[in-house]
């Protein structure tokens, strides 16, 4: 009996071939494959990140808040999230672009301030680098009492997660340490352009933070702030 020799080379092409189907087939499989109970889904087949999801945390759904007063809408996130936009009515009003480094569930605060009384039907979206969240709703009540600031000296407020803060008024200054969203700090000067405040923490340590409206949140009579070494 005579057997059949297959040439090497056509022997070759054969095998990649049939290795290139079989790829192909597990990879359809595992995408077509439905997410174990328990197990986080799979990431898009076309390679884009996850959109996060939202969550608004404060104020409650239905609160009274007073006209022509800043209202600090408190939000948070299931996964990374580099920025979130606010809209009222369809209208942006606050956008915040996260600082760079952001890694996990995220956490800000948007400021709105309604101009007039009435019902307002506000949305809050987050979004990661190539994904969108759905929106997040909130129906605030707006009264005619407003609330009298009060403030006797310059104080800032931390709107966004992983907030650096430094030794020196500069990115190249040293890090020591990252702000903790929602945190009240004392402002006591500033640089000569503005660019970094010295602020206060309330355990006492004096540090420097950049000058960003996005992130850090002014209070009070911030005007004529003193230079700072």
């Amino acid at each position: 009996m005579t057997r059949r020799v297959v040439p090497a080379p056509l022997l070759i092409v054969a095998t990649a071939l049939l290795a290139a189907a079989l790829a192909c087939s597990l990879d359809l499989a595992r995408s077509s494959a439905p997410a174990q109970p328990g197990q986080p889904a799979p990431p898009p087949a076309d390679g884009s990140e996850p959109a996060p999801t939202v969550r608004i945390t404060s104020p409650a759904d239905g609160a009274t808040v007073p006209v022509n007063q800043p209202v600090d809408i408190e939000v948070e996130t299931d996964r990374t999230a580099t920025g979130f936009l606010l809209s009222e009515g369809g209208q942006v009003r606050s956008i915040i672009n996260m600082p760079e480094g952001q890694t996990g569930p995220t956490k800000a605060i948007l400021s709105w301030t309604p101009s007039r009384e009435g019902t307002f039907h506000l949305e809050v979206i987050a979004t990661n680098r190539t994904s969108t969240s759905a929106p997040a709703a909130l129906v605030l009540q707006v009264s005619g009492t407003a609330i009298a600031p009060g403030a006797t000296a310059c104080s800032a407020r931390v709107m966004v997660t992983e907030l650096n803060f430094r030794d020196g008024p500069s990115t190249r200054a040293a890090k020591l340490g990252q702000f903790t969203v929602g945190e009240s700090v004392m402002v006591i000067g500033r640089n000569a352009d503005t660019s970094w405040y010295r602020v206060q923490r309330m355990d006492g340590q004096q540090v420097w933070v950049i000058n960003n409206a996005q992130w850090l949140k002014l209070e009070g009579p911030c005007d004529n702030l003193p230079f700072a070494q």
